[in-house]
């Protein structure tokens, strides 16, 4: 399993790093308004990462898979590893929200908000509803097909709210992410629970599509 997460990790593009400080920009300049963005930021994040560790062509894909299959591993396992590194992939995207709001709190005394643990863990399990969305599709259609289907809702949805968010006036009230009822416990005990069925549910799915697929 350790390896496995490892190849992830090694074999991440370059842009698949770069793309925080990218997407770190229109959080930054709302921020400056007092907007906590770091649900947004950090599920997003953690989307991208886990998503774009699997890039690569329909026969690269194909090729890849099958490399990986002729190690000394089962291919459940082999799906395993795919779902843990969403945990690494999210704990990435935490550390380089905290690296970059440090540094533009060295270099412009600006301060990006932390959240709350609630949020936190809200943004852990909403990455993992959207990352249990693709490995299935991924394991039966392929990369390109996977990845256009289940980042266009988070991509439209997250660069949307967090534009509308931007331009928004203090006194017209609560902006859309503070909407989020992170402290209603109930809610977040479900949402939690909903996530957990959601992601054992796509791993028994991809783990049963990958199985029976001929590479």
């Amino acid at each position: 399993m350790k390896q496995l997460l490892l190849k992830d990790l090694y074999t991440q593009r370059v842009f698949g790093y770069l793309f925080p400080l990218i997407f770190i920009m229109p959080f930054y300049v709302s921020s400056l308004n007092g907007v906590n963005h770091i649900i947004v930021y950090v599920t997003y994040v953690a989307i991208w990462l886990s998503i774009y560790s699997n890039f690569g062509t329909t026969a690269s894909n194909k090729l890849g898979l099958k490399l990986v299959s002729s190690l000394p591993v089962t291919r459940e396992k082999l799906v395993q590893a795919k779902y843990c590194a969403a945990f690494m992939w999210w704990g990435i995207s935490l550390i380089s929200y905290g690296t970059i709001a440090f540094l533009i709190f060295i270099s412009t005394n600006n301060t990006l908000g932390w959240g709350t643990i609630v949020s936190l863990v809200l943004s852990l399990f909403t990455a993992l509803i959207i990352i249990s969305a693709f490995y299935p599709l991924y394991f039966l259609l392929g990369y390109q097909v996977a990845a256009g289907i289940t980042m266009v809702i988070p991509v439209l949805w997250f660069f949307i709210f967090g534009f509308t968010t931007v331009m928004y006036d203090e006194n017209n009230g609560p902006s859309q992410w503070e909407l989020f009822p992170t402290e209603n416990l109930l809610f977040c005990f479900l949402f939690i629970l909903v996530s957990i069925i959601i992601t054992f549910a796509s791993y028994r799915l991809s783990v049963v599509i990958f199985s029976k697929r001929d590479l």
